[in-house]
């Protein structure tokens, strides 16, 4: 997890990611998750090529990833953190507070094609 480069003075606070820096790939994609409601998952797939680089903008979410070396979970609660995703990483999004808005800057378009929606599918791809 990232802390992002922060600027607070009188006026508030500025932060910020730039491409080349924090996220190592051309931003080609940008959505946003909310209204999440209370228990519900989201994520629970893998990309075989498309990077994100995930912004609690408001409330928080938890987040694990899965790849070959391992599981860990991460808590995104502020607007100046940011979690990278790379393919071929698991990624189960849960916990989100009923403020939540997740901000998923992504290196590809939607391709279905390109998703692994089944877990079982994912051990056996990250195994090649």
């Amino acid at each position: 997890m990232d802390k992002l480069k922060t600027f607070t003075d009188k006026r508030g606070s500025l932060s910020l990611v730039e491409e080349g820096n924090e996220i190592p790939f051309s931003i080609t994609r940008a959505y946003w998750i909310y209204n999440v409601p209370e228990g519900e998952e989201r994520g629970k797939h893998a990309n075989r090529l498309s990077y994100q680089y995930l912004i609690a903008m408001n409330g928080s979410v938890d987040i694990t990833l899965e790849d070959i070396k391992g599981r860990t979970t991460y808590h995104l609660d502020s607007k100046d953190k940011g979690l990278l995703v790379p393919p071929k990483t698991w990624n189960e999004l849960r916990n989100f507070s009923p403020d939540a808005v997740l901000l998923v800057l992504a290196s590809h378009s939607y391709d279905t094609e390109t998703y692994i929606n089944s877990y079982e599918e994912f051990l056996e791809y990250i195994k090649k």
